[in-house]
This record gives structure tokens, C-alpha cells and sequence, in this order.
């Protein structure tokens, strides 16, 4: 079979004539906040408990023209349940793939978030013995908004708040978890690295 060149050619006009994609901006975004409501930092009843809910990870992902993008995101959580003994060592490990949406306004830019991924919670056995050891994967989304400000081309600042539940029944009854899916707040600040 030969090839017609005039195919050829229209061929190479065409797409030389195609759109070109809009640039894509990579983002990492490490973070620190808190847990907040819901389950986070259940000490009712619970003495001595502190519901210190810190929560730290990392976002990274890519927003084309600054409107739509993809960001996974990975947040732990050490005490999430509260810090005591009768709570053991716990914590709450979440792994997220979210969709960005914003809208870029100069350095400003405000944009929404949701998806779905995995939590996953651990609780080591009670030192004074209440309860044994319990860790579950469960199938989870999160959705929630927030602000980036860029300072330069590189380097800014996120705000955000999200909230996260279970799509799946918990079932750890020692914590007053029987059947419930798991359901909290997350406030967090970080530091934008965009290239």
C-alpha cells in the first residue's frame, strides 16, 4: 500500500494546526492542622484523655490553567481518638484522589475539592488492658474547598477544609464505634511549591 502524499500532508497540517494543551502547574503542598468534630478526639467519658487532634501530609497533583486539576493527597493523624491510656496508640491514616476545581484570579485563587480514597484506622491494644488490638481500611470521601495565595511563580500558601466520612460502618465498640462510619472535619495550612 502506498501513501498518498497529499494525506501525508494534510495530515502534517493538521496537526500542526491542533490546539496545544493549556500548561499544567504542579503543585506540592506540604500541611499541618487539625482534626476537628465528628469522631475526631472522642474523649467523652474518658479520663485522662486529650483530644489533641493534630493531623500533618501532603498533597501533590497538577491544575491545568489554574481551573481543573487532580491531587492526591496522604494525612496522618497520631491520637486521633485522644491521647491516654485507656486509648492506646492510635491514629488515622487517610489516602485520597481528588479533583480540583478553581478559578485563577491573579494570585488569588479560590478552588473546591472532592474525592474518594481509603482510611485507615489503627489502635494498638490498651496498656491497662480494656480492649485488644484493631486496624480497618475503609472505603472513604472527602470534599471541601479553600484559598491559595502565590507570593512568586513558585511559592504561596493554602488554606483548606474538608470534610471526610466512611463509606463503610466502623465497628470498634471499646471506642463506641458499633456499626457507625467514621465522620470528621479537617482544617489545615500549608506551604504551596508550584513548578
Amino acid at each position: 500500500m502506498r501513501l498518498n502524499p497529499f494525506v501525508l500532508v494534510a495530515a502534517i497540517v493538521a496537526l500542526a494546526l491542533t490546539p496545544r494543551p493549556a500548561r499544567a502547574d504542579g503543585l506540592i503542598v506540604p500541611f499541618v492542622g487539625a482534626d476537628f468534630g465528628g469522631d475526631a478526639g472522642n474523649c467523652e467519658g474518658i479520663t485522662p484523655c486529650s483530644s489533641s487532634q493534630l493531623a500533618y501530609g501532603i498533597g501533590i497533583g497538577f491544575m491545568v490553567g489554574g481551573v481543573v486539576g487532580f491531587e492526591g493527597e496522604f494525612a496522618y493523624a497520631p491520637h486521633f481518638f485522644g491521647e491516654g491510656d485507656a486509648r492506646g496508640d492510635n491514629h488515622v491514616l487517610t489516602v485520597m484522589a481528588n479533583v480540583l476545581a478553581g478559578v485563577p484570579a491573579g494570585p488569588v485563587r479560590p478552588y473546591v475539592v472532592g474525592g474518594v480514597g481509603v482510611i485507615n484506622t489503627d489502635i494498638s491494644q490498651s496498656s491497662i488492658g480494656l480492649f485488644n488490638a484493631y486496624s480497618n481500611n475503609s472505603f472513604a470521601l472527602n470534599f471541601g474547598g479553600g484559598l491559595m495565595i502565590l507570593f512568586s511563580a513558585h511559592v504561596g500558601v493554602r488554606g483548606d477544609l474538608r470534610y471526610l466520612r466512611t463509606l463503610q460502618d466502623v465497628n470498634f465498640p471499646q471506642f463506641g464505634f458499633d456499626n457507625k462510619q467514621l465522620h470528621f472535619g479537617r482544617g489545615t495550612i500549608g506551604v504551596v511549591f508550584r513548578f
